[in-house]
């Protein structure tokens, strides 16, 4: 925890830094395009202050390129204090030519610091690039890593660091885009192990990419490869309550994941209208997890994980003069497996519960889409448009999991544009949508349900003038939830929400600079017990927002803007709350009834962004808002208070709220 003048210590601490580091590489000649960006926020309960730094430099025969990022957040808590969250990353590549060009010495690195978990990661790699007369390039690397962080000691109110250091070694490839008896390929792929003991780390990545075409066929195929391993602390008392496992405080748990995939995809051209596409993709996962160095008498759980998937899909599209059409077909299947690995060296009551929790999270997915849209122009000043799909799910789970189910969804949209000579439009779209939930266990098939959404969405866009537009959007939404059946003594729980929206949108420019802009929406969203028979419905809730933005904007290389913002908003509130002052005794009550919540918000808002010589860039934004939460209470009131308490939930709390960012970037 710290002061309120932390903040600006750090902050400015932190830019003499900047500048100073600034000031030293600016003293070598660059390389290449450098950028500074710094930027601050305050916003309603945390400071935030970032860097991103860029520098290229020629240091005689070598060449040097760093990146280091910064970020650092404080939180404001009760009691005005703050607590800091600091992040701090740092990267840097140098290489210099040797022999006769076809070598180069590079020298890599990275430097990782988090303050909250107390890590701090460093590593540094040195070797040899070589490239060969084809665009084929190798690099071997060793290295030295360095990891910092916190272990799990018998007291937990100090944790010991835990500093591992040891070596690394890795190799490197690429072949950029080559042809080869027709094929266009391309490779890359990287291989890190380290060693910091007690804990290993693993990074094995490879992508293969190759092309052909056939007359009017191209035939794609896609490859990727990787295998990680990580090794973390975890608490060797987790699980185990036990002192005599507690004398040996912590272990290492290591993960290991591989991934396969594998990309086919297809592309024919029939005619000068006619296409088709297609292609499958098959991918697999495989995740274990493994305790290391645990106590004989501790319990873990080892553990490993399959995923394997694979899809298909299929596209036809049309295209003569102003007509689109499209058709596609995508097909799928997921199997995912859970398994404990060591559940024999468990007792079986422990090992029942591990696996009942495993299995519950297998399943099997199966799933099919059919999606078709068309865009047409039947004249000059009328154009249409349709997208339709269709869309089935299965879900299969074990029988000690219930969320075995199926669903089915169609949507649909219809939209119109008219061009109305040349500075009207109008555009008209229709979207509906029915979704149906089936659950398979008997346990849950009262929550079956069908949802039937039904929208529709005018708008109208006029700009009179090359200085003047103006957009109107009306949204009429109406959603339907009904249960497939009801069971016998329970209350129906079909749902309906309608909602009546309007937006506005007004942009007017002066031949002096100066642009006007109006932004307005006003929302009204019912909600309420749906009643299907009769098709009618029993209010639950309204909810009003109101919201307005109005602001002016000048200038050119120094543009400014100023406005003021408002936001209301009304809700049925079933339980409001009020604190009030009995005038007889001046103590504190408060009382509690159903009524409405109204949050009325406004404050002015400005901006100043200036762009300056050499690529330079500062902007300022600033905004304040007045918040004023108030409350109508519903029902009977003490004997003589009633005046006093709705006076108390009248005038509400009042709250100001400041924000402010500044950011910049330069660059030379």
């Amino acid at each position: 925890m710290h002061s309120k003048s932390r903040p600006f210590s750090i902050f400015l601490k932190l830019s003499v830094f900047i500048g100073m580091l600034w000031a030293s590489l600016c003293s070598f000649p660059a390389l290449a395009q450098n950028s500074l960006d710094a930027g601050f926020e305050r916003d309603v309960n945390r400071y935030r202050w970032t860097s991103e730094a860029k520098v290229g430099l020629d240091l005689g025969r070598w060449t040097l390129q760093t990146k280091n990022l910064f970020r650092s957040d404080a939180f404001l808590l009760f009691g005005d204090q703050l607590s800091f969250r600091d992040e701090n990353r740092f990267s840097f590549r140098g290489q210099r030519p040797t022999g006769n060009g076809q070598r180069q010495i590079v020298s890599y690195g990275r430097a990782d610091w988090y303050s909250l978990s107390r890590v701090f990661r460093q590593d540094t790699w040195f070797g040899m690039r070589w490239e060969g007369a084809q665009p084929f390039w190798i690099e071997p690397v060793i290295g030295l890593a360095i990891d910092s962080r916190p272990g799990f000691g018998v007291n937990r109110a100090n944790a010991p660091m835990r500093t591992d250091l040891g070596p690394g070694f890795g190799l490197d490839f690429g072949l950029p885009m080559t042809e080869f008896n027709g094929y266009f390929l391309t490779a890359d792929g990287e291989a890190r192990f380290e060693r910091t003991s007690p804990r290993v780390g693993r990074l094995l990545r490879s992508h293969v990419f190759s092309r052909r075409t056939f007359e009017n066929t191209t035939v794609q195929t896609r490859f990727k490869g990787t295998s990680v391993r990580r090794d973390a602390y975890q608490s060797a008392s987790f699980l185990n309550r036990d002192d005599a496992v507690n004398r040996q405080s912590e272990t290492v748990e290591s993960t290991r994941s591989d991934t396969l995939d594998l990309e086919l995809m297809v592309d024919s051209r029939i005619s000068s209208t006619l296409s088709f596409s297609g292609g499958m993709d098959v991918s697999t996962n495989s995740r274990s997890v493994r305790t290391l160095r645990a106590p004989s008498e501790a319990l873990f759980f080892d553990s490993n994980f399959n995923r394997r998937i694979v899809e298909g899909n299929l596209a036809a599209m049309y295209v003569k003069g102003n007509t689109r059409a499209r058709f596609a077909m995508r097909v799928g299947a997921e199997v995912e497996r859970r398994r404990l690995d060591n559940a024999d060296d468990l007792p079986s009551a422990q090992a029942a519960q591990k696996l009942n929790l495993l299995r519950q999270a297998d399943n099997e997915r199966g799933y099919l889409s059919l999606q078709h849209t068309l865009n047409t122009s039947l004249n000059r000043w009328w154009q249409i448009q349709f997208d339709g799909s269709a869309n089935i799910l299965k879900h299969d789970t074990p029988e000690i999991n219930q969320d075995d189910r199926d669903e089915l969804l169609y949507n649909v949209m219809f939209g119109s544009r008219f061009h109305v000579g040349e500075n009207l439009d109008l555009t008209v779209q229709v979207l509906g949508s029915w979704f149906h939930t089936v659950y398979l266990k008997a346990v849950r098939s009262a929550e079956n349900n069908i949802q039937r959404s039904l929208r529709y969405r005018p708008s109208v866009e006029w700009t009179p003038s090359r200085k003047t537009r103006f957009r109107y959007t009306n949204e009429v939404r109406a959603t339907y939830t009904v249960d497939d059946f009801l069971l016998p003594g329970r209350r129906p729980t079909d749902q309906a929400a309608r909602e009546m929206r309007h937006e506005i949108q007004t942009e007017h420019s002066r031949s002096s600079g100066m642009v006007f802009k109006v932004d307005a929406s006003y929302s009204d969203l019912r909600l309420g017990r749906f009643l299907d028979k009769v098709f009618a419905e029993i209010p639950v809730d309204t909810l009003r927002t109101y919201s307005g933005w109005v602001r002016v904007q000048t200038g050119n290389k120094v543009q400014a803007e100023i406005g003021i913002r408002f936001y209301i908003r009304s809700d049925f509130d079933r339980s409001a709350n009020v604190r009030y002052t009995i005038p007889e005794t001046q103590s504190q009550s408060s009382i509690s009834r159903m009524g409405r919540t109204r949050i009325d918000q406004i404050g002015p808002t400005t901006s100043i962004s200036w762009t300056m010589r050499r690529n330079a860039f500062i902007r300022l934004e600033g905004w304040a808002v007045r918040q004023r939460v108030s409350r109508v209470l519903y029902g009977e009131f003490p004997d003589g208070l009633g005046s006093v308490i709705k006076k108390a939930a009248s005038r509400g709390q009042t709250s100001i709220i400041p924000n402010v960012s500044v950011s910049m970037k330069w660059t030379w």
